[in-house]
């Protein structure tokens, strides 16, 4: 499937073909997922490895993980030797821990996260019941408070898809004349710490929950921007840091309701000067076609007991309702919109 354009039956294909794998295709990622939870790219970090040897590593049943890994190598996730052992290939690396271009974390968040409530779809469809809830007994971000492991994976989670749509952002919007950003739910600073490290004469405050800047001071001290950079705790839903002159809401706003991100967008109000800005980075549903990538994402978020994904307009009058005046808006090269904004 082509996730970020509208797909497209490929020529000669049959319906029938395209169906199938699409029905079949959900096995696939849980297959991943187990392969990422018990680590097997790191195993085959050092060489090529035999059933025995992974199983060992792992600590998990060999005849099992030897029908598992072979399963992988047909969808091109690891490869396999003459010799019969498996080895990492260029797909399988981005299953490492801790490397720079790992999606570890968006597969652990996936497969332990999203893939259980989507078997809820059905049932929210009927009864639009959070799917989230329903399964976990608890709110999304309550959950995550509670389960540091699943916590950490979201961060990662955020931290790689940050990765995707950075450069398009950057290249959009120009924060050469900040002073000082403040990050409101910033996380772990991975966009923090680009943005100050393009811009060296910037100071920054990050700003987010206690569990949501586990991580942040080695994010920033790889970047080589800790000196400029203060990391604050709090709840944005009570107030927002003073003295910044950019306020910068990153995929914040389409994780609430209304109600909700009319308190973050008034926290940021009070403590603004009227020469201050705010700039949203906000996945922006479209009102015609589409591509399956927002279609999953809209559903996602809606699933995990979120919101659906806002329209422009709905978002531009989320802002006026916030005391914000649009005064600029960047589509960038990716999926994401840049929304420039003034306190009205």
């Amino acid at each position: 499937m082509t996730l970020y354009t509208e797909k497209i039956q490929p020529e000669g294909e049959s319906s029938s073909s395209v169906l199938l794998e699409i029905m079949y295709g959900y096995m696939i990622p849980q297959a991943v997922y187990v392969a990422a939870k018990l680590g097997i790219a790191d195993i085959l970090s050092n060489g090529a490895k035999t059933t025995d040897e992974i199983a060992k590593a792992a600590e998990v049943n060999p005849q099992i993980i030897y029908h598992l890994m072979r399963m992988l190598v047909s969808v091109g996730v690891f490869s396999g030797e003459d010799n019969g052992k498996f080895c990492l290939n260029s797909l399988g690396k981005h299953l490492l821990t801790g490397t720079s271009d790992s999606l570890r974390g968006t597969v652990m968040a996936m497969g332990g996260l999203l893939y259980p409530i989507w078997s809820n779809l059905l049932s929210m469809t009927k009864t639009g019941e959070r799917a989230f809830e329903s399964i976990f007994k608890v709110s999304f971000y309550d959950y995550l408070k509670e389960n540091s492991e699943s916590a950490a994976n979201f961060n990662e989670w955020m931290k790689e898809t940050t990765r995707e749509w950075l450069v398009p952002v950057m290249e959009a919007y120009d924060f050469s004349e900040v002073k000082t950003l403040v990050d409101v739910g910033g996380g772990t600073g991975s966009l923090t710490s680009v943005i100050l490290k393009a811009n060296p004469k910037m100071q920054a405050i990050l700003f987010d929950r206690e569990d949501g800047v586990v991580g942040a001071e080695a994010v920033l001290e790889a970047a080589g921007v800790t000196n400029r950079c203060q990391i604050v705790v709090g709840n944005f839903f009570e107030s927002v840091p003073p003295s910044g002159d950019l306020y910068l809401l990153s995929r914040i706003l389409l994780n609430w309701d209304d109600t909700q991100a009319m308190k973050i967008l008034k926290n940021c109000h009070q403590v603004m000067k009227p020469e201050d800005r705010l700039v949203l980075i906000e996945v922006i549903l479209p009102e015609g076609k589409m591509s399956p990538f927002l279609g999953i994402a809209n559903l996602n978020l809606f699933l995990l007991g979120i919101n659906f994904i806002r329209t422009e307009e709905e978002l531009c009058n989320l802002l006026s309702s916030g005391g914000f005046k649009v005064i600029n808006t960047l589509k960038t090269a990716g999926i994401i919109t840049v929304l420039e904004a003034k306190p009205a």
